[in-house]
């Protein structure tokens, strides 16, 4: 089936706490209309009609250009059952949707079950069962009644074009307003099929909505370190003293798998590596101790707005034997990062006598770390 789309955007910002239409609020980088517009950019769709405010139809027409679908902007009206009527005028297609623009989280299957029940039955509206208990308000308090009785509304709302189009003619008659259109199609033509919905697929109504929507922004690095063995150095590991006979050689104590979490982080941060904020010309990190070090990048991650998702690094050396050390290293690393352990993953592999680290000249360390904004 072919269908029209009606997607009201006449709303203000004024529950989200914002000074402007809540549909132009960012969501990580795209507008809640544009994502809910991608949605319905669908081959069965023949085109997208938003009735919105005059003050915002400029902003509309500039964001429609950048779909490829027939988008018409049209004028709302006072209320959500105006600006529907208002649109319907623009509807040629036997069924047509109607779909809330501030639930840009709706799914295709969704929105192709609707379709499909809409033109089975008639009319579809897309619900999801109530999963809270439900209390029905009395004159003298409350009384509790079965929710497997009942079903919280989503849209889309999909119904023959010609009769939601008779349903809200007749509401204008008689001045019956509904906070949905299938209300005024049940008033009026006849009963509404549900259509199952998915508890995704919110409507951004309040500001505590909206923060919940937007992403954490989430960033990914990478870093290696490596470093030589020698003979009359201590070998540290991850904050760890680990006896063997010989040592990592460098500047500070050469924890190869601190510096590679360090170069990790500051790569996600978009940062410059440990080789220019702890240069080994500043006699300041002669010996220093890396898990010291590694403070100061956590300290430069709060000051940015970020914080550990979490870690996981690989450790690569002949000898010793790394794995009795590995918890002591991961809870080190915890700590410094002020995480559970259980984000942290560290391990040690031998490269089977191959190479620098197979032939116990020196040892390696790679580490991949996601942080994620807030404090």
């Amino acid at each position: 089936m072919k269908a029209d789309v009606i997607i009201p955007c006449g709303g203000s910002g004024s529950r989200t706490g914002l000074s402007y239409n809540k549909l132009f609020a960012d969501l990580g980088g795209v507008k809640v209309i544009e994502k809910t517009l991608s949605a319905f950019c669908r081959d069965d769709v023949a085109k997208i009609i938003l009735p919105c405010s005059e003050k915002d139809e400029k902003l509309f027409k500039e964001i429609s250009l950048n779909f490829d679908k027939d988008i018409i902007i049209v004028r709302g009206g006072a209320t959500r059952g105006e600006s529907v009527k208002n649109a319907l005028a623009f509807c040629n297609e036997k069924f047509v949707a109607i779909h809330d623009g501030a639930r840009p989280f709706v799914s295709q299957s969704v929105i192709t079950r609707a379709f499909e029940i809409a033109e089975k039955s008639g009319a579809a509206v897309t619900c999801v069962p109530v999963t809270d208990s439900v209390r029905k308000k009395e004159k003298d308090g409350s009384v509790a009644v079965n929710r497997h009785d009942y079903y919280s509304v989503q849209t889309p709302q999909v119904f023959k074009t010609e009769e939601i189009k008779r349903a809200y003619n007749l509401a204008e008659k008689d001045g019956f307003t509904a906070t949905d259109d299938a209300a005024v199609y049940e008033r009026y033509i006849a009963k509404v099929a549900i259509s199952e919905g998915n508890p995704l697929n919110k409507k951004i109504t309040t500001a505590a909505d909206l923060a919940a929507f937007v992403p954490e922004d989430f960033r990914v690095g990478t870093g290696w370190d490596t470093h030589a063995l020698a003979e009359g150095r201590k070998l540290i590991l991850g904050g760890v003293d680990i006896p063997h006979t010989k040592g990592l050689v460098g500047h500070s104590d050469a924890d190869v798998l601190v510096h590679a979490t360090m170069d990790a982080a500051l790569g996600a941060l978009g940062r410059r590596d440990i080789g220019m904020l702890f240069p080994d010309t500043d006699p300041a990190y002669k010996g220093a101790d890396s898990m010291k070090l590694l403070e100061h990048v956590i300290s430069l991650m709060k000051e940015d707005g970020y914080r550990l998702n979490n870690l996981s690094a690989v450790i690569m050396a002949q000898k010793p034997k790394l794995s009795p050390y590995i918890p002591a290293m991961a809870a080190n690393l915890a700590a410094a990062f002020s995480v559970d352990v259980s984000r942290i993953n560290v391990a040690a592999t031998t490269t089977e006598k191959l190479g620098m680290a197979g032939r116990e000249e020196g040892i390696s360390a790679i580490c991949c770390c996601s942080l994620i904004s807030g404090n």
